[in-house]
């Protein structure tokens, strides 16, 4: 159990990291290797705990949308963390995202895929 939490926990961070890699200025995380490690527990936290709840209050639209709403979903998850992160004021570190919905957007679509696949290679 302690090893899969683990696990989850550097997928999230390898998975912020690829994400702040990728969009480059418009999503920044402060604070070093302590700032990825901090975001992937908020991030897992919230995948473990929140994001089910919101699946299943929001099954009629990702129904009728096709699943499409679960980016609604990540995109909500992904400000939630940034606000969860801001609140703990923890020292030096912060997430930045600049820009505008498509960040959240993109933030979301990527963290989803990287998670994707790093969880398939942990599989196998």
């Amino acid at each position: 159990m302690i090893k899969r939490f683990l696990l989850h926990i550097i997928a999230n961070a390898a998975a912020l990291y690829i994400t702040v890699q990728t969009l480059g200025g418009d999503f920044i995380i402060n604070g070093g290797w302590k700032g990825y490690i901090i975001a992937a527990l908020i991030f897992g936290i919230l995948n473990g705990l929140v994001k089910p709840i919101l699946k299943i209050i929001a099954l009629p639209f990702v129904f009728i949308t096709a699943g499409l709403f679960t980016l609604v979903i990540n995109m909500f998850l992904v400000w939630f963390a940034k606000y969860a992160i801001d609140v703990l004021a923890f020292e030096g570190v912060s997430i930045v995202i600049a820009g505008s919905i498509f960040t959240y957007l993109s933030v979301g679509i990527i963290m989803a895929i990287v998670n994707m696949v790093i969880q398939w290679l942990a599989k196998s």
